[in-house]
């Protein structure tokens, strides 16, 4: 994989990278002290009192920051970030702003790739941006491997299980209201077409709409009978 060409951007970061992380490949976490370059951290390493130090050192020592180390790193990222994902240079560029922390390079780890590869397969964080490639060239200062804290925890185990009923509840009262929903639906359109039935069935009965004549006559069906008035005048015959 080729360097950065001198002078782009990408050959700049790094030189602030290196520049601001300069200062912790120049401490002794033994002796808990900080050297300003590269010659004052030999000549530190060559001093009695380092070497007095690191004769009384023991693997089980070196065990117990590591074990530190991660320990530290891991309670931040839960704190800090919780289980969202964070870019794993970043984050490590965070994690040192404590001055007392307990620096990699007492560690058994020699760097930040191998530490983060050792959480993700021992299950502590989960890894993104791998993309399929060959794991043995992991490079995580080139800032495109993001982590994320896996929170396996009784407590967190315990919230999600009361979350996930909380939604598979909240999703049955759900279905239940649309059910009943289609059911008020379903009668109203059931009455709806008895109301049009009956409609249908009085308009069939009703009288017809017109002009009505009535014939009156009087009762016993004979007429009215004039009587004949008798002329005085006229000669019997």
């Amino acid at each position: 994989m080729g360097g950065a060409e001198f002078g782009t951007a990408k050959y700049l970061s790094k030189k602030l990278k290196a520049k601001g992380l300069q200062k912790l490949r120049f401490y002794c976490q033994v002796c808990e002290k900080q050297c300003r370059d590269e010659n004052g951290f030999k000549s530190h390493n060559k001093s009695p009192s380092h070497e007095r130090r690191i004769a009384q050192l023991k693997p089980k020592d070196v065990d117990l920051y590591t074990e530190r180390f991660e320990k530290d790193f891991l309670r931040l990222l839960r704190i800090s970030h919780g289980e969202k994902k964070i870019e794993a240079n970043k984050f490590y560029n965070e994690f040192i702003q404590d001055r007392d922390h307990i620096h990699m390079n007492a560690t058994r780890f020699h760097s930040l790739t191998k530490f983060i590869l050792h959480l993700g397969k021992t299950g502590k964080v989960r890894l993104h941006g791998l993309d399929g490639g060959d794991i043995n060239d992991l490079d995580v200062d080139e800032g495109k491997i993001f982590i994320n804290y896996i929170d396996d925890s009784y407590e967190n185990m315990m919230r999600q299980d009361k979350l996930r009923e909380l939604e598979e509840s909240e999703s049955s009262e759900q279905d239940i209201k649309i059910k009943i929903l289609k059911k008020q639906m379903e009668d109203g359109r059931k009455e709806a077409r008895i109301l049009d039935s009956e409609d249908e069935d009085q308009q069939k009965t009703a009288l017809p709409v017109g002009k009505i004549s009535l014939t009156l006559s009087r009762p016993g069906g004979k007429g009215k009978v004039t009587k004949k008035r008798k002329n005085v005048f006229k000669s019997p015959r």
